[in-house]
């Protein structure tokens, strides 16, 4: 008879980062005895459970004391095995992943024992062979409902981690570390990827996983180089990987553009190769500090967002990419045939909005607005000038418009750029942000601001404001 189907390596996972404490509660909600294969793992998990169920953590000490009381501990292997476990573990993160992996072993284990006690059943030769089909089918079926994952979850799952879609450890433990963190730096906690713009990031959060952010703006108002900008700072200053989709320019320009960007140097200069040495010199480091970061560039073969959804997940699971950038939506297609463009771009902005939160990494997409804005007095954007689909606005997560009023009156605010952020799903509502320009070489970067002399303060005054 063959092995049943388990996963060593998974079940010492799934209880090192149980020993760990800090997913007690969220494993010990997704998981039963049964769904370990070996005894040991089996009572050891039934130990660990019931010191949850005490309020006492999961440690190796006092799992050890537990085992103790249950007469357990030498039969698993004693003190030096719970010790295995928790450095077998580390302090890996991916605690979901391995739960499905023992649920579904689990689940195989169990279908495979209830269809060999009904093949048992018939080869008795039985009165009623009906029935005990019957009873087979009823129990495969109220087994499958138990493994079945429901997209469902209650308040407590949420709560415990054991559902979240964001991080396994319980809801209330991450927010005193968001607590904790305002406590020592004083400064709030950012859930996000900082976007390298100072005061964008004081206000909101706008590279959160699973947001879809569209970046939308007239033709050369610098919505590309908005987010080559924030694709610099992520994967080169922070060094996180960053993959660009590029509809409308080549990977060559692209990167000419970034070379730009860290020099200084216009882009028209570059292009014509009007370089001092000195320029060149500076192209020379930029071009090493570039060669070190992870971007990936798609040039080719990404026009259709069913190419995009599966460069993205591969780059995903490879690369474990932070952030993903489109330029831009308008270019792109859905494939198959559509009722018109309208509903294409829908089918498009919905599909980039599912892939986000399926692969927890914020999208950066670039749109066009309508020829609306030229006609409006102080040409200011609104949402209702996105252009081709009214969906965009609803399944984007942020909308940040690019207004740059020195492009209808060069007298007027000259140098500057204003960020407008139209919509945050997940945040409050956020002032406009200015910022400088600098479209030779398409840098955009904070504005300083006059330093005030600070008054001496008395000791009251420099406590933490939530010690005062």
């Amino acid at each position: 008879m063959p092995t049943p189907p388990h996963s060593k390596e998974s079940e010492m996972m799934v209880l090192g980062c149980m020993l760990s404490g800090r997913y007690a509660l969220a494993i010990g909600s997704a998981l039963d005895c049964n769904d370990f294969y070996f005894s040991e793992h089996k009572i050891i998990f039934q130990s660990l459970k019931s010191l949850h169920a005490a309020g006492k953590p999961s440690d190796i000490h006092l799992a050890a004391e537990e085992l103790k009381k249950m007469a357990e501990l030498q039969k698993v292997g004693g003190v030096a095995y719970l010790t295995d476990l928790a450095q077998f573990a580390g302090t890996s993160a991916h605690v979901h992943e391995y739960i499905e992996i023992l649920k579904t072993k689990s689940y195989s284990r169990q279908a495979f024992q209830l269809l060999e006690e009904g093949k048992k059943e018939l080869l008795n030769d039985p009165v009623d062979p009906g029935g005990i089909v019957e009873s087979t089918h009823s129990k495969l079926i109220h087994l499958s409902k138990r493994y079945s994952s429901s997209e469902m979850a209650s308040i407590g799952e949420i709560l415990s981690g054991a559902k979240s879609r964001i991080d396994p450890i319980p809801l209330i433990e991450r927010i005193e570390e968001r607590q904790q963190y305002y406590k020592r730096h004083n400064k709030p906690f950012m859930t996000g990827i900082p976007t390298g713009f100072i005061d964008l990031d004081q206000e909101t959060t706008i590279l959160e996983e699973t947001n879809l952010v569209i970046v939308a703006a007239r033709p050369a108002m610098g919505k590309t180089a908005l987010a080559i900008n924030m694709a610099n700072h992520v994967c080169v200053e922070l060094q996180k990987p960053v993959s660009i989709f590029s509809l409308e320019m080549g990977a060559d320009q692209l990167v000419e553009r970034f070379l730009s960007l860290r020099t200084g140097i216009p882009g028209e200069r570059i292009k014509r190769g009007i370089l001092m040495d000195r320029d060149f010199l500076r192209l020379k480091e930029e071009e090493n500090a570039l060669r070190s970061a992870k971007l990936f560039i798609h040039d080719q073969n990404c026009s259709s967002v069913t190419q995009i959804i599966s460069k993205a997940r591969r780059l995903k699971e490879e690369e474990d990419v932070s952030l993903f950038i489109v330029d831009y939506l308008q270019l792109m297609q859905a494939g198959g045939k559509s009722e018109s463009r309208q509903y294409e771009v829908a089918e498009i902005s919905r599909r980039l909005k599912l892939l986000a939160m399926e692969l927890k990494t914020p999208f950066i997409c670039i749109s066009q607005l309508s020829r609306k804005v030229e006609e409006r007095q102080g040409h200011r954007p609104m949402m209702s000038d996105l252009r081709d689909s009214g969906q965009i606005e609803q399944d984007s997560d942020v909308v940040i418009f690019i207004q740059r009023r020195e492009y209808y009156d060069p007298q007027d605010k000259p140098g500057i750029a204003e960020l407008i952020v139209a919509k945050n799903r997940n945040g409050g509502s956020t002032p406009s942000i200015s910022l400088h320009f600098d479209g030779k070489c398409g840098r955009f970067s904070n504005l300083a601001k006059p330093q005030k002399e600070s008054p001496v303060k008395t000791e009251k005054e420099l406590a933490h404001p939530l010690l005062r």
